[in-house]
């Protein structure tokens, strides 16, 4: 049976920005509130009503991420497929998959977290059925009373120049702020077809979309589209207002349809049937008010951006500040981000001697703690050790860490298999996996691995 959506997580990403936690593991599987990232996006998907799901993954990392995946007992089936190219962006992935992709696409990023449905989406997408559907979202507030861990970084994050339709929500441009000085080129052809266009420069780019299926189709054939955001997305918005080129005419002659060898134009693609377009026609239906052309002006590609409401939460965790302020913001969304999941806040394994950790802590599985010890506003992973007389405040531990007797810990991010020896002292820190803090030890403000871990070749 051929469903009427079809799921894609790209979770085949190194992290490139936040490698210092990302080093030695698949990105997808770093915790967030004791939930590896991808746990996020599929159980989105999963509460949406979406049975199957293909998660894509380096070749090197399935095991670890099947290791991750199987104890959250998940409903929505899982195939994992790997790919061997370092090298590929999300567009050369989607035309690896083309073989698998039958129906529309649902393309979503492993590191994407929200507490918006996505019915109204999806609806929107049924409406109109457009080529490709983007979801963006209002800039969200953070978490400013404590500093990232690590050196302060002078990394400024690229903004986005979206241009949506005031009233239809069709997409009529895309690009990047730095591209452009003081003015935006914006065709005569846009303006008259979208009169009141809303130019944003601070919206998110969720990196949710939903392509129809000529679009994968399409990717087949025009293979030098790498990146669905970066090259795909400014594509489609820009063919939006171009008219078909000439088909040569002897082509036209012998054939009565355009079959897969004869199609050389994306409009070859993107045809609707010829009972929609007849239905369409005979209709009062229009999109727009502006004037008295037909409904999408004739338009055959179109697309569209939903802008979530101010008042909905949407994140993208690609950066070490991202990172930290969803686990600062974890427990207060949970209920609202994961649909209901019931919260467990201390692992029922875990066993803490402390009479002096707060209930806005969590830990997990197999974690010991000892008595004589203070432990505030902490995310504390899996089979962690912490010792009598030690401090912990506004700190992220993952799995396996190790903290000896009389250490002081202050908003800092411990990854796994990391042991910190007696009476160190660390503030504003980052410390790699597998990392060993000497005793007596006094860092701050400092990313504290082994050089070699950062490399990414």
């Amino acid at each position: 049976m051929v469903r009427e959506f079809q799921a894609i997580v790209m979770a085949g990403g190194r992290g490139s920005r936040m490698t210092e936690i990302t080093a030695g593991r698949p990105k997808c599987t770093i915790p967030i509130g004791n939930k590896p990232m991808v746990w996020y996006p599929l159980n989105l998907l999963q509460r949406t009503g979406i049975k199957d799901a293909i998660l894509v993954v380096m070749e090197q990392m399935k095991s670890a991420v099947q290791a991750a995946l199987e104890p959250l007992g998940l409903k929505i089936n899982v195939d994992i497929v790997t790919i061997a190219d370092e090298d590929w962006g999300t567009a050369d992935t989607l035309r690896f998959l083309s073989d698998r992709i039958k129906s529309d696409v649902i393309v979503v990023s492993c590191d994407f977290i929200t507490d918006m449905s996505l019915h109204p989406i999806l609806d929107l997408h049924r409406l109109h059925s457009n080529g490709v559907m983007a979801l963006y979202f209002e800039p969200q507030p953070s978490d400013n009373t404590l500093v990232t861990p690590g050196p302060k970084s002078k990394f400024k994050p690229e903004r986005d120049l979206v241009g949506l339709d005031e009233k239809t929500s069709r997409l009529v441009f895309v690009g990047s702020v730095s591209d452009f000085d003081s003015e935006v080129p914006i065709s005569r052809e846009i303006m008259e077809k979208h009169p009141v266009i809303d130019m944003y420069s601070k919206i998110t780019d969720a990196h949710f979309y939903i392509f129809k299926k000529w679009v994968v189709d399409f990717l087949v054939h025009k293979k030098n589209i790498s990146t669905l955001k970066g090259e795909l997305l400014p594509y489609l918005v820009k063919k939006q207002a171009s008219k078909r080129n000439k088909i040569d005419k002897r082509a036209e002659a012998n054939t009565s349809a355009i079959d897969e060898d004869t199609k050389k134009d994306i409009f070859d693609f993107a045809q609707e049937s010829y009972l929609t377009l007849k239905v369409r026609n005979i209709s009062f239906y229009n999109d727009h008010k502006s004037d008295m052309n037909s409904a999408y002006h004739g338009d055959s590609i179109r697309c569209y951006g939903f802008l979530a409401p101010s008042h909905k939460f949407g994140a993208r965790i690609n950066t070490i500040v991202d990172y930290c302020n969803i686990n600062r913001q974890i427990k207060d969304r949970w209920e609202m981000v994961t649909g209901g999941v019931q919260f467990v806040r201390v692992h029922s394994s875990a066993d803490i001697k402390s009479t002096q950790m707060d209930d806005t802590c969590m830990v997990g599985e197999n974690t010991t703690i000892a008595e004589k010890t203070s432990i505030k506003a902490c995310i504390i992973g899996a089979r962690c050790e912490i010792e009598s007389k030690v401090r912990l405040a506004n700190c992220i531990l993952m799995n396996g860490v190790k903290i000896r007797e009389g250490c002081i810990l202050s908003n800092c991010v411990v990854c796994d298999g990391v042991e910190i020896c007696n009476n160190a002292e660390l503030k504003d820190c980052l410390i790699g996996s597998n990392n060993v803090i000497s005793a007596e030890a006094k860092h701050t403000s400092e990313v504290l691995t082994v050089p070699d871990r950062l490399m990414q070749i």
